[in-house]
């Protein structure tokens, strides 16, 4: 089985978005990194981008492009996740959690290098956006 998603790298004055995982969270808890959503069927990787910002961050953003493409096997399917970057529009703001979808406990703004505990606990999206703006 393969399930698809999209990372987005939103950046805002202050820097990059980064979010806070809920503790309980079974693959990466409580740790920060870019906010994702798996892709639904029939919707476009642009479409699903903008579904993050709405509903993960109560906000929109423009979209630059994609950044960033890898594939991972994981314990039952195989992850295919693109990263977009993306300006936001407008302050971000964390939504009441919806039973289903993972939600985020925080947020806050910094660079792409503080993706690295996030990239090494196995988080696909930081690794691939780490390689991308810093090179490792």
């Amino acid at each position: 089985m393969v399930k698809r998603s999209v990372a987005l790298a939103a950046w805002g004055e202050e820097g990059l978005l980064l979010v806070k995982r809920p503790e309980e969270d079974p693959e990466f808890p409580g740790v920060y990194g870019l906010p994702a959503v798996s892709q639904e069927e029939g919707e476009s990787l642009e479409a699903a981008a903008r579904r993050v910002a709405r509903e993960k961050l109560s906000t929109e953003v423009r979209l630059r492009y994609p950044v960033a493409f890898g594939r991972e096997e994981r314990p039952g399917y195989t992850l295919e996740l693109w990263v977009y970057e993306a300006d936001l529009l407008f302050p971000p703001s964390l939504p009441e959690p919806r039973p289903g979808k993972t939600y985020y406990t925080a947020f806050r703004f910094g660079r792409p290098e503080d993706l690295k505990e996030a990239a090494r606990t196995g988080s696909l999206c930081s690794r691939l956006y780490l390689a991308v703006k810093v090179g490792c």
